[in-house]
């Protein structure tokens, strides 16, 4: 098994979830300087309306960790928007085309004006934002130190030290897993990168039958492995896998009514 690339994770934590205010129209209409660098074509949509969010609730709270959902959302945005100033139209170098580009353009200004304002910022998810995306080592010692300071506080920074440490320190990614789904198991209990990163780090751990729950559970339809297949890939014997699938399934249920016994399940 192997472990879910932090690099790629990173936008896991992000928006989903949270109470974003008002909707973008509104946004746009009492704050256009949130909003004018970004297309209004309807391209790259999802994207666009996250910026917006993320970009209305630092400047409502001035908290530094939106600062993180808009270089995510950004990244994402400009991706989008390069894939779609490529697209051909029939008249080349027409209007569109040129509208398509200048937007990509304004986007990728955007995202690496915002990648320079916080590159010092001392708020953990910026700090590891900068670590993964440019191999930041002061980054990395900020975002050590305010974890060692026990300043990792709700569900997004605990989600991105569980992935951190996943390699580093298994214990310590388990606790931090193990906190995101106590915080919110209904929502843990569809969300299939959390469960699989932390049926690997129970792995890691040598908590193999603890491992095979989360595991099991956060495989998804058709790519779900045979119970037996997965024990024995996790170096059970596969006469367990009966019991351990009943097990999972009490979980599950567990999880559904918004409860994460620990004991119960040796976690």
């Amino acid at each position: 098994m192997k472990t879910l690339p932090i690099f790629a994770l990173l936008a896991i934590a992000g928006l989903s979830g949270c109470d974003r205010g008002p909707n973008v129209r509104s946004i746009c209409e009492q704050q256009p300087a949130l909003c004018d660098d970004l297309n209004t074509a309807g391209w790259c949509r999802h994207n666009r309306a996250n910026i917006i969010h993320a970009r209305h609730q630092f400047e409502m709270s001035g908290d530094a960790s939106h600062r993180f959902d808009e270089l995510v959302e950004l990244e994402g945005y400009v991706d989008c928007m390069n894939n779609v100033s490529q697209m051909v139209g029939k008249t080349s170098g027409g209007a569109l085309e040129q509208e398509r580009s200048h937007y990509f353009l304004k986007g990728l200004a955007a995202l690496e004006a915002l990648q320079q304002a916080t590159q010092d910022d001392p708020h953990p998810s910026l700090s590891l934002y900068h670590w993964t995306r440019f191999n930041d080592d002061m980054a990395l010692n900020r975002f050590l130190e305010a974890e060692a300071q026990g300043e990792l506080e709700g569900v997004r920074l605990k989600r991105l030290a569980g992935l951190f440490f996943s390699e580093r320190d298994p214990a310590k990614a388990k606790r931090y897993l193990l906190e995101v789904v106590e915080a919110n198991p209904m929502a843990a209990r569809v969300d299939s990168e959390l469960l699989m990163q932390l049926g690997y780090v129970l792995n890691t751990l040598k908590l193999s039958e603890s491992a095979f729950l989360f595991t099991y559970l956060g495989q998804q339809g058709e790519h779900r492995a045979p119970p037996e297949a997965l024990a024995k890939h996790l170096g059970i014997p596969a006469q367990r896998a009966p019991a351990l699938v009943e097990e999972a399934d009490a979980l599950a249920k567990e999880m559904s009514q918004g409860k994460l016994p620990r004991e119960r399940f040796n976690l």
